[in-house]
């Protein structure tokens, strides 16, 4: 959960109204969590929520990349850390390999589960920074509120969901976990 205030370029002195956002992520080692950097971006403050807790924990921001869409997270509080497992990374799956999306699309308050196969593995334009990057294309449904998740093949970390693509169906991007 994402409360962010984008600079006013036409009047420098101000900002623009705060807006809000959700996005997803997942608990690597080190009690860190790697979220999407658009998810987070002109943040004015930060809270994160673990899968079956209502309770909203304040995180901040430990790195940003913009250029590769990713962030990581820390959160203070022992309390949500605790019965929480981090997850691994694996390398690049093949083509036509399953893979599993988890993350909280728009739409609902429950998590999401999304299963597809890795279309192509390719260089391709990521939208929030306007660069040029592996990714992988696969055809599970990667919606608003999504970008963040973990892209799982078994129990390992392949990618991250990131965006799709407009005026399409079944067309979602990850971001490789080797980036």
């Amino acid at each position: 959960f994402c409360t962010s205030a984008s600079p006013n370029y036409f009047v420098p002195w101000q900002i623009q109204p705060q807006t809000t956002s959700t996005s997803s992520g997942f608990v690597i080692e080190g009690k860190r969590i790697i979220c999407n950097a658009h998810g987070i971006t002109d943040q004015v403050f930060i809270r994160v929520r673990k899968h079956g807790d209502a309770t909203k924990y304040r995180a901040e921001i430990v790195a940003t990349g913009h250029d590769c869409d990713l962030a990581i997270l820390s959160v203070e509080s022992e309390q949500f850390w605790k019965g929480l497992t981090p997850l691994s990374f694996g390398g690049i799956p093949s083509l036509q390999g399953s893979v599993v999306v988890v993350g909280y699309p728009k739409g609902g308050d429950c998590i999401s589960v999304t299963k597809g196969v890795v279309s192509r593995v390719v260089v391709h334009t990521y939208s929030h920074s306007n660069q040029v990057l592996l990714t992988i294309q696969i055809d599970a449904a990667i919606n608003s509120g999504n970008s963040g998740g973990p892209a799982l093949q078994g129990k390992t970390v392949v990618g991250v969901a990131f965006q799709g693509m407009n005026k399409s169906q079944n067309i979602g991007y990850i971001i490789p976990s080797p980036v």
